[in-house]
């Protein structure tokens, strides 16, 4: 589902990092969660959105691990 267009890079990531903010790495599983049922209901667009977002914060979250570590 990635570079379906749906959102902007930029948006998922100012999204993402709101919820990784709010609820930590949470954040990523109900994203993933959400998508599967939005998929499931047969809403492409909205699940294609879920995606972009989960895959934002585990960009994000892996980042933040990886400057922890350094």
């Amino acid at each position: 589902m990635r570079g379906s267009g749906v959102l902007t890079e930029r948006t998922a990531e100012k999204l993402a990092g709101r919820m990784l903010a709010r609820t930590g790495i949470a954040a990523i599983w109900d994203a993933h969660v959400a998508a599967a049922a939005a998929y499931g209901l047969g809403k492409l667009d909205m699940a294609a959105s879920l995606m972009e977002i989960a895959e934002a914060a585990e960009r994000l979250w892996l980042g933040r691990a990886d400057a922890e570590a350094t």
